[in-house]
């Protein structure tokens, strides 16, 4: 019975918690914000995110970066993206010290991202790991995350997860498109990455990125603000996700993203608010 009202909520379009179906979520929930450049650090506004995602290039200085976010209060995700080759399907581990000894005495460090949608360039499980390795004898004392998507295939091996791979799981998913309208997968696939997570590799936190960014040749539709916190929603509830990253803040190819809309990004943070005072 529990699992035909689901159903016909889905159909519908809601979202509803059942009797033993309560939300994840806590007051100590993080919240992230992807790519927002060192200039706009400190219009993000109030409450904010507690961390923020940015890739650094060869011959970008991530120091100042670190400077910058941890003067507002902010910690941030490094990620290095000449360690990564994802046309090539290939990566670079002794790339990863160098990049490592300029940042891991930060105290505005939070973590290393070591790899994004692995299972798109065919990057393998022994490849992920050898990233691990190297950011941890990089530097021991800091998380190591990876981002997995395609969570219909989560676990298998085109898209693998395991031990040694990382210490936290971020899951990037888009449901807002313009062919189908909110995709309605969460219920279904979410709490197989959930359970497999807790087998595989009992306890490491998991984040749910959330689609805040419309891309028209990628079938994304700008969420509307119901539609963005249902995502949240849908992540606490069936995902069990212990913090939400925001994508994107900004990324000119996009056909809109949070920091060109104000009233998607207000909704956010109004979001991050209720979540912080035990009210969402």
């Amino acid at each position: 019975m529990r699992r035909r009202l689901l159903l016909v909520l889905g159909l519908l379009g809601l979202t509803l918690s059942l009797p033993g179906q309560a939300l994840a979520y806590s007051t100590s929930t993080g919240f992230g914000t992807w790519e927002v450049p060192i200039t706009d650090i400190g219009a993000l506004g109030s409450p904010r995110t507690n961390v923020i995602v940015k890739a650094f290039s060869p011959g970008m200085n991530p120091v100042s970066y670190l400077d910058a976010a941890w003067a507002q209060g902010q910690q941030v995700v490094v990620y290095f993206t000449d360690t990564v080759d994802y046309a090539k399907g290939t990566v670079y581990t002794t790339r990863v010290a160098p990049w490592v000894s300029q940042v891991k005495a930060h105290p505005g460090l939070y973590g290393y991202l070591s790899v994004k949608e692995p299972s798109w360039s065919g990057i393998s499980l022994g490849e992920i790991r050898a990233l691990y390795s190297a950011y941890k004898a990089a530097d021991p004392a800091h998380r190591v995350i990876a981002l997995l998507g395609d969570v219909p295939h989560f676990g298998t091996k085109a898209n693998p997860w395991a031990t040694g791979v990382a210490n936290m799981l971020w899951v990037d998913w888009y449901p807002v498109t313009y062919s189908r309208g909110y995709i309605n997968t969460a219920s279904t696939w979410f709490p197989k990455v959930r359970s497999y997570v807790k087998k595989v590799t009992p306890g490491t936190p998991i984040w749910l990125m959330v689609q805040g960014h419309g891309y028209r040749p990628g079938d994304r539709k700008t969420p509307t603000s119901t539609q963005l916190s249902r995502q949240i929603r849908d992540g606490f509830t069936y995902l069990g996700a212990s913090g939400i990253l925001f994508q994107v803040w900004n990324n000119p190819r996009y056909d809109s993203d949070l920091k060109r809309n104000a009233s998607l990004w207000a909704a956010a943070l109004r979001i991050v608010s209720k979540v912080r005072a035990g009210t969402y």
